[in-house]
């Protein structure tokens, strides 16, 4: 029997995409390292007092010459990408391939010592559609004056293979635009993290969220064994991400989509709203599975220790982000914005 499934809609979030880099960065480069572990219960130094504001603002960064990327050679121009400054902003004319899967435009910075640390991230929705042709969109998070550099991530997808292509960067100065986030104030601890041995709780400390349309809250869990984060590229993997309205205070064993590493030769992934089709005649006619959609939604609503369990590993954290509209864009819904990703500390739970 096949099975196979099919999701359909805007999803806020892309599990698929630069996944290596842990859906944006690891412990170690998020640089909050004002923590020690003893035992099973993680002690953090107090730095929560400097406020993280991420509404957009005109003015809100500070000119500093000495970062790298001003004095970075502007580059307008690379395989896929032409970036013009203009009216309103950046604009961007990307020639997408022709089984392009998914895009996305990071905004690097340097923060605090930490140079490209990935920041705010614009997910233009269901590329697929405009795969082989040339998309065009106006970046309005930007002042002028200000040089901005960005990542730009493109992925492929063919016979069911995704394939991320080699990173793009673009660095130019802009003439215009909305304003942008401050993030001078992202290394101070803004996240609390604890688990009861069935829910996580996530709390936010000091931060104010972005404004505009349909503001979320997204949270990604991981685990692994090492408390300290030494080693993220071999130790750590992803289980699962939540996605729910904005609050101060997420509480929940829900989760949005997850994976279960049970057997870790058929691990097996799940996603909310996913529309499961089975062939009983080796792929002739596909039929919707009913049982196996109502049982997905079933272990996503209440399955976190689930899938916690499953990983085999003692240690957990989140990271944390808003996803957001810029209402100033043509067409706003088509675009998914991200704030940069808040670490947890590292919990030993088991």
């Amino acid at each position: 029997m096949k099975i196979r499934n099919f999701i359909f809609g805007i999803s806020l979030i892309c599990v698929i995409c630069f996944s290596s880099c842990s859906d944006g960065s690891s412990s170690s480069d998020s640089n909050d390292t004002e923590n020690t572990t003893n035992g099973t219960e993680s002690t953090t130094t107090d730095t929560s007092s400097k406020i993280l504001d991420l509404r957009i603002k005109k003015d809100g960064v500070v000119y500093n010459p000495s970062r790298s990327i001003e004095n970075a050679a502007e580059i307008t121009q690379t395989d896929h990408v032409k970036a013009t400054a203009v009216s309103g902003g950046i604009q961007f004319e990307i020639s997408l391939p022709e089984n392009a899967s998914y895009l996305e435009i990071r905004r690097l910075e340097d923060i605090e010592g930490m140079e490209d640390f990935w920041t705010t991230r614009c997910e233009p929705q269901n590329i697929w559609y405009y795969a082989g042709q040339t998309y065009t969109f106006v970046y309005p998070l930007c002042e002028p004056g200000e040089k901005y550099k960005f990542n730009i991530g493109i992925e492929t997808t063919e016979n069911g293979v995704t394939t991320t292509l080699p990173e793009e960067i673009i660095i130019i100065t802009a003439t215009d635009g909305i304003g942008d986030i401050n993030y001078s104030n992202l290394t101070s601890r803004h996240i609390d993290l604890s688990y009861d041995g069935t829910k996580p709780t996530v709390k936010v400390l000091n931060v104010i969220p972005p404004e505009g349309e349909n503001v979320k809250t997204r949270i990604g869990y991981y685990a692994q064994n090492s408390s300290t984060g030494s080693d993220w590229k071999n130790d750590t993997i992803w289980f699962g991400n939540y996605v729910g309205d904005k609050s101060e205070t997420i509480s929940s064993s829900e989760l949005y989509n997850a994976k279960d590493y049970t057997d870790p030769d058929n691990q097996v992934s799940y996603e909310k709203d996913a529309k499961i089709w089975t062939s009983k005649d080796d792929g002739q006619t596909w039929e919707k599975d009913e049982e196996a959609m109502k049982y997905c939604q079933e272990l996503l609503a209440t399955g976190f220790s689930h899938f916690f369990e499953s990983t085999n590993k003692s240690c957990l954290l989140a990271q944390y982000a808003y996803t957001f509209e810029v209402n100033e864009m043509e067409n706003p819904e088509r675009y998914v914005w991200r704030t940069a990703i808040l670490d947890s500390d590292i919990i030993k739970v088991k």
